[in-house]
């Protein structure tokens, strides 16, 4: 068995779904052109873990805006790109994330997730 094989029955237990904006034309035929987010993959085999970024918090009057960067490991041959919207499935949980830059390599891919929450301020 090669290194990807092992990759693949050794490291992804997790499955994300993968969504991407797209341009479509208005339902009428006009020249309109409308965002629309489309599915481009459902339960890619992948690994989420973290890699020693720190926790990033950003406060305001009415809000603490919390930042969790994360990695994605996956086979190279998926194309996600940088501002697509992941839903990972993590020992049943799910999460969303906007992707960062892919780093591709021969075995796999690594890329980074980014997913932001907020804490109000108690008001």
């Amino acid at each position: 068995m090669n290194l990807k094989g092992i990759l693949r029955r050794m490291m992804y237990h997790d499955r994300a779904d993968v969504y991407r904006l797209r341009q479509v034309q208005a339902a009428d035929g006009s020249d309109d052109y409308a965002e629309e987010e489309t599915p481009v993959y459902e339960k890619l085999p992948c690994k989420l873990s973290q890699y020693g970024k720190d926790l990033t918090t950003n406060k305001t009057e009415r809000a603490v805006s919390v930042f969790v960067d994360l990695r994605l490991c996956c086979d190279p041959a998926f194309d996600i790109r940088a501002n697509d919207r992941v839903v990972v499935l993590r020992q049943g949980k799910r999460m969303e994330f906007v992707a960062g830059i892919s780093f591709p390599y021969p075995t796999h891919q690594e890329i980074a997730l980014r997913r932001r929450g907020e804490v109000g301020n108690g008001g």
